[in-house]
Protein backbone atom coordinates (compact mmCIF):
# COMPACT_ATOMS: atom_id res chain seq x y z
CA UNK A 1 0.00 0.00 0.00
CA UNK A 2 1.47 3.50 -1.10
CA UNK A 3 0.58 5.84 1.47
CA UNK A 4 -0.29 10.04 -0.34
CA UNK A 5 1.85 13.10 1.10
CA UNK A 6 -1.23 14.41 2.34
CA UNK A 7 -2.12 11.55 4.95
CA UNK A 8 1.22 11.29 6.03
CA UNK A 9 1.65 14.94 6.65
CA UNK A 10 -1.94 15.43 8.36
CA UNK A 11 -0.91 12.99 10.51
CA UNK A 12 2.34 14.29 11.72
CA UNK A 13 0.97 18.02 12.61
CA UNK A 14 -0.55 18.79 15.95
CA UNK A 15 -4.02 19.19 15.87
CA UNK A 16 -4.16 20.47 19.32
CA UNK A 17 -6.44 23.48 20.42
CA UNK A 18 -3.50 25.11 22.02
CA UNK A 19 -1.52 24.61 18.76
CA UNK A 20 -3.73 26.73 17.21
CA UNK A 21 -4.06 29.75 19.30
CA UNK A 22 -2.32 32.82 19.05
CA UNK A 23 0.81 33.28 21.47
CA UNK A 24 -0.40 34.64 25.37
CA UNK A 25 2.27 37.12 25.75
CA UNK A 26 1.55 38.90 23.19
CA UNK A 27 0.61 42.17 24.42
CA UNK A 28 -1.05 43.61 21.94
CA UNK A 29 -3.68 41.82 19.12
CA UNK A 30 -4.20 44.23 16.59
CA UNK A 31 -1.74 46.77 16.10
CA UNK A 32 -4.01 49.34 14.53
CA UNK A 33 -5.74 50.20 18.11
CA UNK A 34 -4.76 52.17 21.23
CA UNK A 35 -3.77 49.72 24.12
CA UNK A 36 -5.27 51.99 26.61
CA UNK A 37 -8.41 53.32 24.79
CA UNK A 38 -8.89 51.13 22.22
CA UNK A 39 -9.68 53.64 19.70
CA UNK A 40 -8.82 53.43 16.12
CA UNK A 41 -5.99 54.61 15.29
CA UNK A 42 -4.43 53.66 11.99
CA UNK A 43 -1.46 54.89 10.29
CA UNK A 44 -1.43 58.04 12.91
CA UNK A 45 -0.38 55.18 16.00
CA UNK A 46 2.29 56.03 18.22
CA UNK A 47 4.72 53.21 18.82
CA UNK A 48 6.33 53.39 22.78
CA UNK A 49 9.48 51.70 23.42
CA UNK A 50 6.80 49.30 25.89
CA UNK A 51 6.11 47.76 22.51
CA UNK A 52 2.66 49.09 22.51
CA UNK A 53 0.63 51.41 19.71
CA UNK A 54 -1.00 54.40 21.17
CA UNK A 55 -3.23 57.02 20.01
CA UNK A 56 -2.61 60.76 19.67
CA UNK A 57 -3.89 60.98 23.69
CA UNK A 58 -2.15 58.49 25.71
CA UNK A 59 1.04 58.60 23.51
CA UNK A 60 3.19 59.58 26.22
CA UNK A 61 4.81 57.73 29.31
CA UNK A 62 2.41 59.43 31.37
CA UNK A 63 -0.65 58.88 29.59
CA UNK A 64 -0.43 55.25 29.62
CA UNK A 65 1.29 54.23 32.75
CA UNK A 66 4.26 52.84 30.95
CA UNK A 67 6.45 50.50 32.76
CA UNK A 68 9.72 50.85 30.57
CA UNK A 69 12.54 52.37 32.36
CA UNK A 70 13.68 55.29 30.32
CA UNK A 71 16.20 56.26 33.31
CA UNK A 72 18.29 52.67 33.21
CA UNK A 73 18.09 52.78 29.05
CA UNK A 74 19.71 56.84 29.46
CA UNK A 75 22.44 55.42 31.31
CA UNK A 76 23.39 52.42 29.39
CA UNK A 77 23.16 54.80 26.24
CA UNK A 78 25.24 57.71 27.84
CA UNK A 79 28.12 55.00 29.32
CA UNK A 80 28.27 53.19 26.04
CA UNK A 81 28.98 56.87 23.96
CA UNK A 82 31.62 57.74 26.46
CA UNK A 83 33.34 54.98 27.22
CA UNK A 84 36.45 55.54 30.17
CA UNK A 85 39.29 57.13 28.61
CA UNK A 86 42.30 56.62 31.41
CA UNK A 87 45.88 57.06 30.05
CA UNK A 88 48.85 55.12 31.82
CA UNK A 89 50.56 56.43 34.76
CA UNK A 90 53.56 58.41 34.37
CA UNK A 91 57.09 57.29 36.01
CA UNK A 92 58.91 61.02 37.49
CA UNK A 93 62.43 60.60 36.96
CA UNK A 94 64.76 61.48 40.04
Amino acid sequence: MVSSPAITRAVTEPTSPLATEAHPARQQQQPNRCAACRKRVGLTGFRCRCGATYCGIHRYPEGHGCGFDYKTAGRDAIARANPVVKADKLHRRI
